[in-house]
C-alpha cells in the first residue's frame, strides 16, 4: 500500500508548482518577445503614416476623446509631429536593448508604455494581438529576464540559477491563462455548446478565412465536434496548465499551442497566434527543457580544458571572454588573470594581448588547472578558440590573419572606452535582473486589478450589478483594460466584406482597398484585399461605428482622388457548408468627393460603378435560393 501511494504521488514534487519558472525559458521568451515587438514595427511601418502621425486616420482629438479619464499614451502630450517619430526610434531602441539582455527590465518598461501608449493612441485598428502584447510586456517587466542569454549576465559573471518562484511570476502565469479561459467562458452563444456551427460559422468569413480552411469547412459532420472539442479545450486546458503536476501542465500547455497553430493555419489574424505562442513559453516546466536540451540533435560535447588570460582590472576583458565563450558555445573553460601566470604575463606585457591555452593532464602537472605549454595570443588566440569549440563553422565568417589583428589592436587600444560604455549601459548593480520587494508587490496589484475587471465585465456579473465604473479607474490606471472576446459569444453571424472602388484625378479607377482594378468576387486573401490585417480592423470598426468619413477624408487629403464609394457586401452566415451558396446583398455605405475635382468625371465614374454593381446584383439574384433556405432550416435544428 505504501508502495502504491509513493508511486500514485510520484509526479507530484517540489519543482512541479506551475508559478515556478525556468530561467531558460524566461531567457527564450526575453528574446522571442523582442523579436515579436520588432515585427510588429515593421509591420507598423507600411502604414506608419496612416495609423500613428497626427495627420493620420485618427487625430489626436478623437483619440483622446474616445479613451476614458484614467487612460494615458505618451502620444498625447503634445501636438508637434516630431513626437511620433521620436516615440518609434526609442521603441526602436528598447527592442534591440531587450533582444541583446542589456538592462532588460528596464527594456521591457519603455516597450510597455509605448506599446500601451499606441493602443491608446489609435484603438480603431487593435485586434487581440495587441492588447496580449501589451498585457505580456507589462506582466515581463517583474521577471528576471536577464538571468539566461543576455550580454547583463555576461558582463557581472553571476551565475545564473535554474529557476525562479515570486509574486511576480504568479501574476504573469495568471493573466496568459486567463486569456484563453475568458476566451472560453465568453463563448456563451449556442452556437459553440449546443448547434455547435460556430468554427464553420467563423471559417465561412471571407474576409478571414485562408486557403488551408476553405479545402475542409465543408465538412460539416467534423466541424460540429470539433467545435465543442475547442470550447471545452479553452475552457479546460488553462486549469489544467495551473496543475501542480508536471503531465497535467504538459497536456494543458500543448493544447493551448496546438489551438493557436489551428488558428494560425485557418484564420487571417496577424500576428495574434505568434503573439500567443511566445506568451506560453516561459510556462513550460524545467523538466521538459531539460528533455529538449538532452536530445538536441547534433550537440557535440563542449571543451572544458582551456584556459583563458585577461589583464586584472579590466572589466572589458573579462566580458569579451565570457562573450567569447557564450558564442562559440563552450563550457566549462576557466578565466584567470594574466597576472597570476608568469608566460600568460609576459605576453600581456610584450603584446599587449590576451592569450589562450589548453589545460595539462592531471597527470602531468600538480591540479588539472594547469596551464599547457602552447600559448595563442590576440587574433590568433580567438580563432584558436573558435577552432576547438563546437561552433568551428565560425571560422568561416572570421576575418583573417591581417584583417583580425588590426580588427583586435583596434579593440584593445579602444577597450577602455568599451569598458567605460558597458559601465554606463549595465550599470553597477548585478542583481537588476531580479525584481525587487516593489516590483512584486506592483506585479500582484495590478494582478487584482486585472481579475477584479475580468470579473466585473463578464455579461452575468455586470447584467446582474455594473461594477465595472469602480474597477476601470484601477485597470485604466495600469493601462491593462482587457476583454478577450474573439469570435465571442459567437461568430458573426453575417458574412461581409467591402469594395473601395476610387476615381483618380488622372482618371484612372481602383480598389482603393487593395490597390488592384475593382473587383466584386469575395477575397480570397481578405488582409490583402484590405491592404493589411489592420486597414481591414479599421474599415470593419469604422463601418460598425458609423464613422466612415474617417476612412475616405484620410485618403482624400494624402492621395490624388476625385471621388471614393464604399460598398458592402453580405450574406447570412449559416454556420454550415450551404453558406457558400448564399447569394450576397449588396448596399452602398458611403459615397464622398474630395475637393476641387471635375464633376462631370465624378458622375461618369459614378455611373460605372452603378452599372457594374447592378450587373453584380443580377447575377446573384440568379442563385438557386431553395437549396440554402433548406440549409439554413436545418441548421436550426439542434
Amino acid at each position: 500500500m505504501r508502495l502504491s501511494l509513493s508511486r500514485a504521488f510520484s509526479s507530484y514534487r517540489s519543482d512541479a508548482s506551475p508559478f515556478l519558472l525556468d530561467l531558460r525559458a524566461v531567457g527564450l521568451f526575453r528574446v522571442l518577445l523582442a523579436l515579436i515587438i520588432l515585427l510588429d514595427q515593421l509591420v507598423r511601418l507600411f502604414d506608419w503614416h496612416a495609423f500613428h502621425s497626427i495627420s493620420g486616420v485618427v487625430t489626436l482629438a478623437d483619440s483622446r476623446a474616445w479613451n476614458g479619464p484614467w487612460l494615458w499614451s505618451l502620444y498625447w502630450l503634445s501636438d508637434a509631429p516630431i513626437l511620433p517619430y521620436i516615440l518609434e526610434v526609442v521603441r526602436l531602441v528598447a527592442a534591440v536593448t531587450l533582444l541583446l539582455g542589456i538592462r532588460p527590465r528596464l527594456s521591457a518598461f519603455v516597450l510597455f508604455v509605448l506599446l500601451a501608449s499606441v493602443a491608446a493612441r489609435n484603438p480603431l485598428l487593435l485586434q487581440g494581438g495587441d492588447k496580449v502584447l501589451v498585457v505580456m510586456t507589462f506582466f515581463a517587466v517583474f521577471l528576471p529576464l536577464g538571468q539566461w542569454g543576455s550580454l547583463e549576465r555576461l558582463w557581472f559573471g553571476k551565475r545564473a540559477v535554474s529557476s525562479h518562484r515570486s509574486a511576480a511570476t504568479v501574476a504573469y502565469v495568471v493573466q496568459i491563462l486567463l486569456v484563453w479561459f475568458m476566451a472560453g467562458i465568453l463563448k456563451t452563444g449556442e452556437q459553440w455548446w449546443s448547434s455547435g456551427t460556430a468554427i464553420s460559422m467563423a471559417l465561412h468569413l471571407e474576409a478571414f478565412t485562408t486557403e488551408f480552411s476553405r479545402l475542409w469547412r465543408h465538412w460539416d459532420w467534423f466541424l460540429q465536434p470539433l467545435t465543442l472539442f475547442v470550447f471545452a479545450l479553452e475552457c479546460l486546458a488553462p486549469l489544467l496548465a495551473l496543475v501542480p503536476n508536471y503531465w497535467c501542465r504538459l497536456i494543458g500547455l500543448f493544447a493551448l499551442v496546438s489551438l493557436e497553430v489551428a488558428i494560425w493555419l485557418s484564420l487571417e489574424v496577424g500576428l495574434f497566434p505568434l503573439v500567443s505562442l511566445i506568451s506560453l513559453v516561459p510556462l513550460f516546466p524545467g523538466r521538459f527543457i531539460d528533455a529538449l536540451v538532452r536530445v538536441r540533435p547534433g550537440r557535440r560535447r563542449q571543451s572544458s580544458d582551456l584556459v583563458l588570460f585577461y589583464d586584472r582590472g579590466c572589466g572589458f576583458c573579462v566580458f569579451a571572454c565570457r562573450l567569447l565563450l557564450a558564442l562559440c558555445g563552450i563550457r566549462g573553460a576557466r578565466l584567470r588573470e594574466a597576472q597570476s601566470e608568469p608566460e600568460a604575463a609576459r605576453i600581456l606585457e610584450e603584446s599587449f594581448a590576451w592569450s589562450v591555452t589548453r589545460a595539462r593532464p592531471a597527470g602531468e602537472a600538480e591540479g588539472a588547472a594547469a596551464p599547457g605549454p602552447d600559448f595563442r595570443q590576440g587574433w590568433e588566440a580567438v580563432r584558436y578558440l573558435v577552432e576547438h569549440s563546437p561552433r568551428s563553422w565560425l571560422l568561416r565568417v572570421l576575418p583573417g590573419a591581417g584583417s583580425g589583428d588590426r580588427v583586435y589592436a583596434w579593440i584593445g587600444r579602444n577597450r577602455g572606452a568599451f569598458g567605460r560604455t558597458g559601465a554606463m549601459c549595465f550599470g553597477r548593480n548585478g542583481g537588476a535582473g531580479w525584481p525587487g520587494r516593489k516590483g512584486r508587490l506592483v506585479a500582484s496589484c495590478a494582478l487584482a486589478a486585472v481579475l477584479a475587471w475580468n470579473v466585473v465585465s463578464y455579461p452575468a456579473v455586470h447584467d446582474a450589478v455594473d461594477l465595472r465604473p469602480l474597477v476601470k479607474p484601477l485597470i485604466s490606471a495600469f493601462n491593462l483594460t482587457q476583454y478577450w472576446s474573439m469570435f465571442a459569444p459567437y461568430p458573426y453571424t453575417h458574412d461581409y466584406w467591402h469594395v473601395m472602388p476610387a476615381l483618380a484625378r488622372d482618371g484612372g479607377r481602383v480598389d482603393l482597398l487593395s490597390g488592384a482594378p475593382v473587383s466584386l468576387e469575395p477575397p480570397r486573401d481578405g488582409p490583402a484585399h484590405y491592404g493589411g490585417y489592420r486597414w481591414r480592423k479599421t474599415v470593419f470598426r469604422s463601418v460598425q461605428r458609423g464613422e466612415l468619413e474617417r476612412v475616405s477624408n484620410y485618403h482624400c487629403h494624402t492621395g490624388d482622388w476625385s471621388a471614393i464609394d464604399l460598398w458592402e457586401f453580405s450574406r447570412l452566415n449559416l454556420g454550415v457548408a450551404a453558406t457558400v451558396d448564399q447569394p450576397y446583398d449588396v448596399r452602398l455605405l458611403g459615397r464622398w468627393r474630395c475637393a476641387n475635382v471635375n464633376m462631370d468625371a465624378v458622375e461618369g465614374f459614378r455611373a460605372e460603378t452603378d452599372a457594374l454593381v447592378g450587373e453584380y446584383k443580377r447575377s446573384q439574384a440568379m442563385k438557386p435560393a431553395g437549396a440554402v433556405m433548406a440549409a439554413s432550416d436545418s441548421s436550426a435544428r439542434p
